[in-house]
């Protein structure tokens, strides 16, 4: 899965060092010692076939190397090993890239206190030695450098494949999550509108023969609610085309939401802080509060009740707690989602919620959320240079290197005589200083070289410098090329770094120019400025090519990672767009129900409540709650014909793995597929999983393919052959993301080929018992009431009954309450 096959840098390693020692020199026929060629032969060999596993045991690669290195050093004649000898910084970049940093560094010092050993021992401690102790410091910090930059590359394309899979879990579960989000919605307007009007009614019909002013209070009272019911749901169709309005302080809304309830006959006090929480939370904090409120009116009105948010360690604690049941609740009211509902909303924010009844007597609903608005702040740690600041240092130190050393071996020089060669010194330095800050400012970088590139010719003029050392200054002009690379490569507007090149090149080059005419021969009478004119263009041609190089090199890096970054940014757009899509056009269908059917049965409450008809009042009450009981039953579980028709992606899980093999056989490609433990049931991040991975190796385009999946074992086991080509990483990036979520890994089949890991377990070890008492069940019909003592629809504790189902209510016009009798018990 890499680019560059892992057997070609070591084969031309070998090639090359065989050739030239000891195959130059048997072929010129020099007397060679036997042991020493066999020494080094075999030296090369083991290195070299020691890094075909730098990628998959870089550690053990290097060990090897250093041991051959250290014989073949000792075996052969000084640098007859020179090319082999690279081998060690091949193995040692292969740990910088692949594993972490501190281990990196832990292995270079050891690698770095080995090198300058062998040269104790084979050249002794001569005069020398510090240079050469200074050079392996520079190279390996380098080698580690450029490794530590390709790692940090790695696991920016490993983050981005890890956005891309989220966001297609995304888009996969758009509808299903709007769903759900709008079914707590429309269960929330309800449970706080139409039950508050149906349990009045009831109770004014029941009880209105010896009590005549519960029958106009309850028509006052249907009235009001019902407007107020009719402005919630309107303000909710609005919300759908607002999903994101942030909402109010959480102490105001609790005190609105407690306040309404007390209208109700509930006796409810509210302790609340903090306020500034994120909306988010601030919105599950106040479903979850009305949702328990109205449990408490179905099931115990006219109790106490104490809601509390306040912080703890771990996040932030929502309590409601009643006193319990003090008159026969109305039956017929539950819509089997209240305790889901508000599970479903701590969980989607991370968080728990837990009901139940208290030691005591009464019922508690507590939930515990996270709070991430204000995370609390580490404490800055001081940052250690990067590989990047490293290498800024390198490049600084190469384009100083070729002047300084240049002045270094022309000692002797006749021209050299009494030169200023710390001045010189110094003014190569601040020629090549600037590249140090080449990435954060390729162009004031690229300035300031154009600039330092006229201290020589100044100098000269001063008499201060020879004219006679006027190669020093072209032998600078690496920096010029590190900045011209820089503004390819770094600068933000890319259309313009083409410019860079006559920038560079003429300030190089008129510099270049007039040092070199201040040394004419005296002699010529040639003008100055001609001379100065020549010179540029003797000059100006070979030393073009270069910057056009460098330019030319920054451009196709820029090109080829700003090419990849945009890729891996317009899939998850893509991505993010179609789940935004696939949830507008949830919230359009339910904004659709409700104004076809919720919305004109709530009218006739207000109406029929003003008209003083209690009776249909009731009768519109109860058929509002079934047309909005349907709404929330399509919610929960709706057809697709669409994806019935197999016009829309397979559901992302094992079972439909036939479907996506059948998918690439339409468009003619060869897949074979074999499953084994078929219909085993899988935890549901596994299943995706599975079918994540195969949907990812299949894509890789490899022509015919076998696919074999087996299910029966804990890990389950996925192979592909072959595995695809994977040229820019983006299928190992994939991989190790989607591994590392479920704890996942890659070994080697029987066959020697990479196998996918992924564990399995039985559902039992991994999903907890639900924390909901049986006790806080909703009670949705009288018939499951009358199976259970305690009014709870099953063991779990949530009233839902089978998946995607909601218990039926009774028909429209029923009165609720008058016929039926089920144990009362208080409910979260």
């Amino acid at each position: 899965m890499e680019r560059i096959p892992v057997w070609l840098l070591p084969l031309v390693l070998a090639v090359t060092q065989l050739a030239v020692w000891p195959g130059i020199p048997l072929a010129s026929d020099d007397r060679l010692s036997a042991p020493a060629v066999a020494t080094g032969v075999a030296a090369t060999l083991v290195a070299t076939v020691a890094l075909l596993w730098r990628r998959s045991a870089p550690l053990a690669a290097l060990g090897v190397v250093a041991a051959a290195l250290t014989v073949g050093t000792y075996g052969v004649p000084t640098d007859a090993l020179l090319v082999v000898s690279l081998a060690d910084l091949i193995a040692l970049y292969s740990i910088a890239v692949l594993r972490p940093q501190r281990l990196t560094l832990g292995i270079a010092a050891a690698v770095m206190l080995w090198q300058a050993t062998l040269i104790a021992t084979t050249t002794g401690l001569n005069d020398e030695y510090a240079l050469e102790l200074v050079s392996i410091l520079v190279v390996y910090s380098t080698v580690v450098a450029f490794g530590r930059a390709r790692h940090r590359w790695h696991a920016e394309r490993t983050k981005a494949a890890g956005r891309l899979a989220e966001a297609e879990d995304r888009r996969a579960r758009a509808a299903d999550t709007e769903r759900h989000r709008l079914a707590r919605e429309l269960h929330d307007v309800t449970a706080h509108h139409l039950t508050s009007i149906v349990v009045i009614a009831s109770a004014a019909q029941r009880l209105g023969g010896t009590r005549p002013d519960l029958v106009a209070e309850a028509r006052e009272f249907a009235a009001r609610t019902g407007r107020d019911t009719l402005a919630a749901l309107h303000r909710l169709v609005a919300l759908l085309q607002r999903p994101d309005e942030r909402p109010g302080p959480v102490t105001a809304r609790l005190q609105e939401l407690a306040e309404g309830f007390r209208l109700l006959g509930q006796q409810v006090t509210v302790q609340a802080a903090p306020d500034d929480l994120p909306p988010a939370t601030t919105e599950a904090v106040c479903g979850i509060t009305r949702e328990a409120l109205t449990n408490t009116l179905r099931y115990a009105p006219a109790g106490g009740v104490r809601i509390r948010l306040a912080p703890v360690t771990d996040g932030l604690e929502l309590t409601v707690d009643d006193d319990g049941a003090h008159t026969d609740s109305v039956t017929g009211m539950g819509s089997g989602r209240g305790i889901t509902g508000m599970r479903e909303r701590a969980t989607a924010l991370g968080g728990t919620l837990t009901a139940g009844p208290r030691p005591g007597g009464g019922w508690r609903v507590r939930a515990v959320l996270p709070v991430t608005s204000a995370p609390a702040l580490a404490p800055r740690r001081r940052q250690l240079p990067g590989a990047e600041h490293v290498i800024d240092v390198v490049v600084f130190l190469l384009a100083l290197f070729v002047p300084v050393g240049a002045l270094l071996i022309s000692d002797d020089d006749p021209d050299m005589a009494g030169a200023p060669v710390p001045l010189l010194i110094l003014v190569a330095s601040a020629h090549a200083v600037p590249v140090i800050w080449r990435r954060t400012h390729p162009w004031p970088v690229l300035a300031a070289v154009a600039l330092t590139s006229w201290l020589l010719p100044a100098l000269m003029v001063a008499g201060l410098v020879a004219p006679a050392l006027g190669w020093f200054m072209l032998a600078g002009l690496g920096a010029e090329a590190a900045a011209v690379y820089a503004v390819a490569r770094y600068a933000r507007r890319n259309n313009l770094t083409a410019l860079a090149i006559p920038a560079a090149l003429t300030a190089a080059v008129l510099a270049g120019g007039v040092t070199m005419a201040l040394d004419a021969p005296p002699e010529e009478e040639m003008p100055f400025i001609i001379w100065v004119i020549f010179m540029s263009a003797v000059i100006g041609c070979p030393f073009g090519v270069p910057m056009v190089g460098s330019w030319l090199a920054g451009f196709l890096v820029r090109r080829r990672r700003t090419k990849l970054e945009a890729r891996e940014h317009d899939l998850v757009a893509t991505s993010t767009a179609q789940a935004i899509w696939e949830a507008g056009l949830e919230r359009a269908r339910v904004a659709a129900g409700l104004q076809t059917a919720v919305l004109r049965d709530t009218a006739r409450v207000a109406t029929a409540a003003d008209a003083g008809d209690l009776d249909q009042v009731l009768t519109s009450a109860r058929t509002a709650l079934n047309a909005m009981r349907g709404l929330l039953n399509g919610l929960r579980a709706e057809p697709d014909p669409a994806r019935d028709a197999g016009d829309r992606d397979p559901q992302p899980t094992t079972a439909a793995l036939p479907g996506l093999a059948d998918r690439w056989r339409a468009h003619g490609r060869q897949v074979g597929l074999e499953i084994r433990g078929a219909g085993r049931v899988l935890p549901a991040d596994v299943d995706l999983s599975a079918f994540r991975v195969v949907e990812l190796l299949l894509a890789g385009d490899t022509g015919a393919v076998s696919v074999r999946v087996d299910l029966s074992g804990d890990p389950l086991r996925i192979s592909v052959r072959p595995m695809p080509a994977d040229e820019g990483g983006e299928i190992a990036a994939g991989l190790r993301a989607r591994l590392t979520a479920v704890g996942g890994s890659m070994a080697a089949a029987g066959d020697g080929l990479p196998e996918i890991l992924l564990p399995a377990p039985a559902r039992s070890e991994r999903e907890p018992t639900q924390a909901v008492s049986a006790t806080g069940a909703e009670s949705a019909t009288g018939a499951e009431a009358a199976s259970s003592p305690t009014g709870a629809s099953n063991p779990a504790g949530e009233a839902e009954g089978p998946a995607g189902t909601i218990p039926a209510d009774d028909g429209p016009g029923t009165p609720a309450g008058d016929d039926k009798e089920v144990a009362s018990s208080p409910s979260g």
